[in-house]
This record gives C-alpha cells, sequence and structure tokens, in this order.
C-alpha cells in the first residue's frame, strides 16, 4: 500500500505544477511532458494493483496490527474496486488531458486540477493526507523487483 501511496501522492504533485493555461508551445510541451510522467505513475499503480497477490495482501490489513488501519472485509473488498476504478479513470483522465492539449486548450486548467480532486475525495483523509492504509507497506523487496518494471520507481521504492 505504500507503493500506491507513494504513486498517488507523485500524481497530485505532478499535477499541481503544470501550467495553469496553455497559451504558449512551451506550456502545451511542459503539460504533455507531466501527463508523459503520470502515465508512467499510471502503468506502475496498475502493476501493483492488478497484481494477482495484491488482493491476498490487502486482506492481510484485516489483522494489521495497526490501531485505525484494520479494515473491515467489505471495507478491503470497497477499497480493492476503489483502487480498479481509480485505474480506469486515470487512464482516461490521461486521454482526455491529452486530446485537451491538442484540441481544447482553454478547457486544460478546469479538467487537470479534476484529477488531483479525484484522487483526494477517494483516497484521502481529513488532513488533505493520504489515508493510513497507505503507510503500510505489503511487498517485499523481491515482490517489488518482480512487479514493478519502472527502475526509476523500483529505486524510490527501495530507499
Amino acid at each position: 500500500m505504500k507503493t500506491i501511496g507513494w504513486c498517488l501522492e507523485r500524481i497530485q504533485v505532478l499535477m499541481s505544477r503544470i501550467p495553469r493555461a496553455l497559451i504558449s508551445q512551451e506550456d502545451k510541451e511542459k503539460a504533455n511532458n507531466t501527463i508523459d510522467e503520470v502515465q508512467k505513475y499510471a502503468n506502475t499503480l496498475a502493476q501493483l494493483i492488478l497484481n494477482p497477490t495484491f488482493k491476498k495482501y490487502l486482506h492481510q490489513l484485516e489483522n494489521a496490527p495497526v490501531e485505525g488501519v484494520r479494515l473491515r472485509a467489505h471495507e478491503v473488498e470497497r477499497l480493492f474496486k476503489d483502487l480498479e476504478h481509480m485505474l480506469y479513470v486515470l487512464n482516461l483522465y490521461i486521454k482526455n488531458l491529452r486530446e485537451i492539449i491538442i484540441n481544447h486548450p482553454d478547457q486544460w486548467s478546469r479538467k487537470a486540477d479534476q484529477l488531483v480532486l479525484m484522487i483526494d475525495q477517494k483516497f484521502g483523509g481529513k488532513m488533505g493526507e493520504l489515508r493510513k492504509e497507505f503507510k503500510i507497506a505489503l511487498h517485499t523487496e523481491e515482490e517489488l523487483k518482480q512487479i514493478v518494471t519502472s527502475e526509476k520507481h523500483l529505486a524510490e521504492f527501495l530507499k
């Protein structure tokens, strides 16, 4: 979960640094570069969430020793479905933002901000940080090496 939380936070940070408007070609290039980086995090998220062992690890949160992190079975299922849905929506956002950069730059700011808001609404806590579940490491170092193909992201996970 810690790795998923890290990816979600990185997406939020990246999106907070986007140009507010796409006026110049430089703004469009910066927006495209940001979307390229978001896509890399989306790919890593998919590798983590769609990994066959992830759901098993998620169920371990039912017996987590940390108070406030224990989830009931229905909460585990809901969290898994929320994460799967988030992957779907994230991919739609990425496609839509790329289309906006090319064809509707005037809609950029409003749509780009919605991605950060969606992550915060689904997975944020009361203070704006990600929920406590995202602070628990579920995968071993060896498992991460097998799951994650981005060497840059893997290096960050293993720090």
